[in-house]
Protein backbone atom coordinates (compact mmCIF):
# COMPACT_ATOMS: atom_id res chain seq x y z
CA UNK A 1 0.00 0.00 0.00
CA UNK A 2 1.81 3.27 -0.60
CA UNK A 3 1.62 6.49 1.87
CA UNK A 4 -0.51 9.11 0.68
CA UNK A 5 -0.25 12.64 1.57
CA UNK A 6 -2.53 14.59 3.04
CA UNK A 7 -4.02 17.93 2.60
CA UNK A 8 -4.22 20.78 4.67
CA UNK A 9 -7.73 22.58 5.55
CA UNK A 10 -6.14 24.75 7.94
CA UNK A 11 -3.63 26.85 6.16
CA UNK A 12 -3.96 28.60 2.76
CA UNK A 13 -1.42 29.88 0.24
CA UNK A 14 -3.98 30.03 -2.54
CA UNK A 15 -4.09 26.77 -2.50
CA UNK A 16 -4.25 23.79 0.17
CA UNK A 17 -0.60 22.52 0.67
CA UNK A 18 0.43 18.85 1.73
CA UNK A 19 0.68 18.51 5.71
CA UNK A 20 4.58 18.09 5.40
CA UNK A 21 4.84 21.19 3.11
CA UNK A 22 3.81 23.47 5.84
CA UNK A 23 6.89 21.99 7.88
CA UNK A 24 9.27 22.67 5.24
CA UNK A 25 7.95 25.92 4.41
CA UNK A 26 8.24 27.05 7.86
CA UNK A 27 11.56 25.59 8.38
CA UNK A 28 12.87 27.27 5.32
CA UNK A 29 11.37 30.87 6.06
CA UNK A 30 13.19 30.41 9.67
CA UNK A 31 16.22 29.24 7.79
CA UNK A 32 16.17 31.93 4.97
CA UNK A 33 14.94 34.97 7.77
CA UNK A 34 12.05 35.48 4.88
CA UNK A 35 9.08 37.04 7.13
CA UNK A 36 6.05 36.40 4.80
CA UNK A 37 4.97 33.22 3.31
CA UNK A 38 4.02 34.46 0.12
CA UNK A 39 7.40 36.05 -0.68
CA UNK A 40 9.00 32.40 -0.24
CA UNK A 41 6.43 30.73 -2.34
CA UNK A 42 7.42 32.75 -5.47
CA UNK A 43 10.68 32.68 -5.03
CA UNK A 44 10.66 28.79 -4.89
CA UNK A 45 7.91 28.26 -7.61
CA UNK A 46 10.55 30.37 -10.04
CA UNK A 47 13.35 27.99 -8.87
CA UNK A 48 11.07 24.96 -9.52
CA UNK A 49 10.27 26.58 -12.96
CA UNK A 50 13.91 27.20 -13.82
CA UNK A 51 14.78 23.85 -13.03
CA UNK A 52 12.02 22.39 -15.12
CA UNK A 53 13.10 24.48 -17.87
CA UNK A 54 16.74 22.99 -17.57
CA UNK A 55 15.57 19.55 -17.50
CA UNK A 56 13.46 20.20 -20.74
CA UNK A 57 16.06 21.68 -22.52
CA UNK A 58 18.37 18.99 -21.50
CA UNK A 59 16.25 16.21 -22.66
CA UNK A 60 16.65 16.29 -26.03
CA UNK A 61 20.14 15.45 -25.45
CA UNK A 62 19.28 12.90 -23.69
CA UNK A 63 16.84 11.07 -25.82
CA UNK A 64 19.04 11.36 -29.26
CA UNK A 65 19.27 7.91 -30.78
CA UNK A 66 22.86 6.40 -30.04
CA UNK A 67 24.69 7.04 -33.03
CA UNK A 68 27.80 5.22 -32.33
CA UNK A 69 29.51 5.49 -35.59
CA UNK A 70 28.95 9.25 -36.07
CA UNK A 71 30.49 9.96 -32.06
CA UNK A 72 32.70 7.27 -32.68
CA UNK A 73 34.21 9.20 -36.10
CA UNK A 74 34.10 13.01 -33.90
CA UNK A 75 35.98 11.48 -31.28
CA UNK A 76 38.51 9.86 -33.78
CA UNK A 77 38.31 13.53 -35.45
CA UNK A 78 39.63 15.25 -32.63
CA UNK A 79 42.15 12.91 -31.23
CA UNK A 80 43.56 13.42 -34.66
CA UNK A 81 43.32 16.88 -34.07
CA UNK A 82 45.19 17.24 -30.80
CA UNK A 83 47.78 14.65 -32.02
CA UNK A 84 48.89 17.17 -34.98
CA UNK A 85 48.82 19.94 -32.53
CA UNK A 86 50.91 17.74 -30.04
CA UNK A 87 53.40 17.15 -33.03
CA UNK A 88 53.58 20.70 -34.10
CA UNK A 89 53.95 21.84 -30.01
CA UNK A 90 56.58 19.51 -29.85
CA UNK A 91 59.05 20.29 -33.10
CA UNK A 92 58.03 24.11 -31.97
CA UNK A 93 59.94 22.69 -28.83
CA UNK A 94 62.57 21.26 -30.30
CA UNK A 95 63.46 24.84 -32.51
CA UNK A 96 63.08 26.48 -29.62
CA UNK A 97 65.76 24.20 -26.89
CA UNK A 98 68.04 24.23 -30.42
CA UNK A 99 67.96 28.38 -30.50
CA UNK A 100 68.48 28.05 -26.43
CA UNK A 101 71.37 26.07 -27.16
CA UNK A 102 73.15 28.78 -29.08
CA UNK A 103 71.91 31.85 -26.78
CA UNK A 104 73.39 29.68 -23.96
CA UNK A 105 76.57 28.85 -26.45
CA UNK A 106 76.91 32.32 -27.05
CA UNK A 107 76.45 33.53 -24.05
CA UNK A 108 79.00 31.17 -22.30
CA UNK A 109 81.60 32.11 -25.54
CA UNK A 110 81.39 35.85 -24.88
CA UNK A 111 81.90 35.47 -20.88
CA UNK A 112 85.09 33.54 -21.61
CA UNK A 113 85.98 36.38 -24.21
CA UNK A 114 85.90 38.60 -21.69
CA UNK A 115 87.30 36.50 -18.82
CA UNK A 116 90.23 35.86 -20.55
CA UNK A 117 90.66 39.20 -22.69
CA UNK A 118 90.41 41.62 -19.22
CA UNK A 119 90.25 39.87 -16.31
CA UNK A 120 92.90 37.11 -16.81
CA UNK A 121 95.72 39.41 -17.65
CA UNK A 122 95.19 41.37 -14.56
CA UNK A 123 95.01 38.24 -12.26
CA UNK A 124 98.03 36.58 -13.55
CA UNK A 125 99.66 39.63 -12.41
CA UNK A 126 98.94 39.11 -9.11
CA UNK A 127 99.89 36.01 -9.15
CA UNK A 128 96.53 33.91 -8.89
CA UNK A 129 97.45 30.02 -10.11
CA UNK A 130 95.66 28.61 -13.22
CA UNK A 131 92.87 26.31 -11.01
CA UNK A 132 92.23 29.72 -8.46
CA UNK A 133 91.74 31.66 -11.99
CA UNK A 134 89.20 28.67 -13.18
CA UNK A 135 87.47 28.58 -9.71
CA UNK A 136 86.39 32.44 -9.63
CA UNK A 137 85.42 32.31 -13.41
CA UNK A 138 82.83 29.44 -12.57
CA UNK A 139 81.84 31.14 -9.14
CA UNK A 140 80.68 34.34 -11.07
CA UNK A 141 78.68 32.29 -12.72
CA UNK A 142 76.28 31.28 -9.74
CA UNK A 143 75.17 34.82 -9.23
CA UNK A 144 73.93 35.34 -12.87
CA UNK A 145 72.64 32.16 -12.53
CA UNK A 146 70.58 32.85 -9.20
CA UNK A 147 69.01 35.95 -10.91
CA UNK A 148 67.90 34.12 -13.85
CA UNK A 149 66.43 31.85 -11.43
CA UNK A 150 65.18 34.14 -8.98
CA UNK A 151 63.30 36.39 -12.35
CA UNK A 152 61.81 33.01 -13.98
CA UNK A 153 60.63 32.06 -10.93
CA UNK A 154 58.71 35.48 -10.51
CA UNK A 155 57.66 35.85 -14.21
CA UNK A 156 55.80 31.93 -13.35
CA UNK A 157 54.49 33.40 -10.44
CA UNK A 158 52.62 36.60 -11.89
CA UNK A 159 51.30 33.81 -14.68
CA UNK A 160 49.81 31.62 -12.44
CA UNK A 161 48.08 34.58 -10.46
CA UNK A 162 47.02 36.02 -14.03
CA UNK A 163 44.97 32.33 -14.99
Amino acid sequence: MTKRRLISKSKTYGFNPWLDQIDTINQIMKESGEKTESVLLRKLVDEALTARRKKVQSLPLIEEPYEAGGRLQTIETLLMSVARQGDVAFRILDVLLALLQDVLAEAHATRRISWESQVLPRLREEGVDANELEQRFMQQAEPAKDFAYSLTARIKKSQQQAR
